[in-house]
């Protein structure tokens, strides 16, 4: 939700006022909801206003069909642009810099006209930026993919390589690539517009991306004249980085019966035995696969928490009564703990759809993963997390349709792996040891506090 925040930090010994102007996508909170932020302890003292939409423009928009065209999402903020123009025109003092997210591309262009820097901020993480960052070239009939006649790109189904990513198939980049490419080369130009580019990631999970955008940034820079956009990987931005014992995971049984309850069965079962199945709340699950997935669990006896809010009534007739009475299995229909879940000493895996709130917290936590992307940036992870940081096996494969259909062979063979071979332990030794980079980076005096306190010393002072 669009807002504003003024705020005083304590940096090198002297009190610095900045006023911020954050900008991200409000489609499905309202801002009393993110007003709530200003309420948490590490933020008290701090003084919050917020300049939000007009209910009756974005709220009654259903959020999939507004991300058909990014552009359309992107419009909704010109009124919150020229609410910042106007109180600029007006003598009131602009916010000394604006922060925002990918759909907010327009912010580089306000942030020009009242003359203040603008940072783009990517909480997908380094991969999907990185990708971003070579649209303007890749969309454009420069990259891989040829234009055809009529201005649309030509898909490559064989490999593509971009500079700091790992091999890709044109299927992994389809929605990427082939759904409104205008709106991504806007973001990849905003990157090198802006004064900096904010990463939800941390540096040694992402170098090889990390260096090649740095990379990147610089040659923009030195051809366009412009000043270099510095780049601040300040994750991860998760709780999962500050769990350290049992006894926070404990302490959160006391909350709504599903999150009691499935904690409890959880305690129930043996060390890294239970596979852990949640595809986030995006994905529309289709009837066959919950199905073939339902099969295959049972087949293999593997044990499991799955979480299916929607399409509960495509499972195998009697599935969720065996499930229960053999003690094997726990379908949840609403909410659940999913930091605490990833926590528990029960958990042997996570099959994930690659999302990256998903993916960093999963890392964070040291849990290894089977990767089944659904749509998105997630092919893109999926890609790293497999082949280069080798800590999860790729689920079935996307086609130029979207992901085809795994079957229940399919998904029996990566059970056995992850849960019981040699190579699966081999992925959580090597997950864990990414956990253990992860709360470094965050501790006290860790690398994200020291970006965070570079970021803060380049946002000029309010003086005003």
């Amino acid at each position: 939700m669009p807002s504003s925040g003024e705020s005083r930090l304590d940096h090198s010994g002297g009190k610095k006022k900045h006023a911020l102007a954050g900008l991200a996508a409000g489609t499905a909170v309202q801002a009393n909801d993110v007003a709530k932020i200003s309420k948490f302890e590490e933020l008290e003292g701090l003084d919050f206003s917020f300049i939000s939409y007009d209910e009756n423009t974005v709220f009654s928009h259903d959020f999939f069909q507004l991300l058909k065209s990014s552009f359309d999402l992107i419009k909704l903020f010109d009124p919150i642009f020229k609410e910042l123009e106007v109180r600029e025109k007006a003598g009131q003092p602009p916010p000394t810099c604006i922060i925002y997210d990918r759909y907010c591309v327009g912010a580089v262009d306000i942030a020009k006209k009242i003359g203040v820097p603008s940072y783009i901020f990517y909480s997908c993480g380094a991969v999907h930026a990185r990708f971003l960052q070579e649209a303007p070239r890749m969309l454009t009939g420069k990259g891989p993919f040829p234009l055809k006649d009529d201005g649309t790109m030509e898909p490559v189904a064989g490999r593509v390589d971009i500079p700091g990513l790992p091999p890709m198939t044109g299927p992994d980049l389809l929605e990427n690539t082939f759904t409104d490419p205008c709106w991504r080369i806007r973001i990849g130009q905003a990157m090198a517009e802006s004064s900096g580019v904010i990463i939800n990631t941390f540096y040694e999970l992402e170098k090889p991306q990390i260096d090649e955008i740095r990379r990147q940034c610089a040659e923009q820079a030195a051809a366009s004249g412009r000043k270099t956009s510095e780049v601040f990987p300040v994750g991860p931005l998760s709780e999962a980085a500050t769990f350290r014992d049992r006894s926070f995971v404990q302490g959160a049984s006391a909350g709504s019966s599903e999150r009691a309850e499935s904690l409890q069965w959880l305690d129930s079962q043996r060390p890294h035995s239970v596979l852990y199945i949640c595809l986030g709340s995006w994905v529309r699950w289709k009837p066959r696969q919950v199905e073939e997935l339902a099969l295959s669990l049972e087949a293999s006896g593997q044990s499991f928490l799955w979480v299916l809010s929607r399409s509960q009534e495509a499972l195998p007739a009697g599935f969720e009564d065996r499930v229960r009475d053999s003690g094997k299995g726990y379908i949840a229909s609403g909410w659940v703990p999913q930091l605490h879940i990833l926590q528990h000493a029960s958990i042997g895996g996570f099959l994930s759809h690659c999302g990256w709130n998903s993916t960093i917290e999963s890392i964070s936590l040291g849990v290894p993963m089977l990767c089944w992307p659904q749509n998105a940036e997630q092919p893109l992870n999926c890609r790293y997390i497999v082949d280069v940081l080798k800590v999860g096996i790729q689920v079935g494969h996307m086609t130029f349709a979207g992901p085809a259909l795994v079957k229940r062979d399919e998904f029996q063979r990566v059970f056995r792996i992850l849960l019981e071979d040699d190579e699966g332990e081999a992925m959580r030794s090597r997950a864990q040891q990414l956990k253990l980079k992860a709360e470094e980076a965050v501790a006290a005096g860790g690398v994200t506090q020291r970006v965070l306190d570079e970021l803060t010393e380049m946002i000029p002072v309010q003086t005003a």
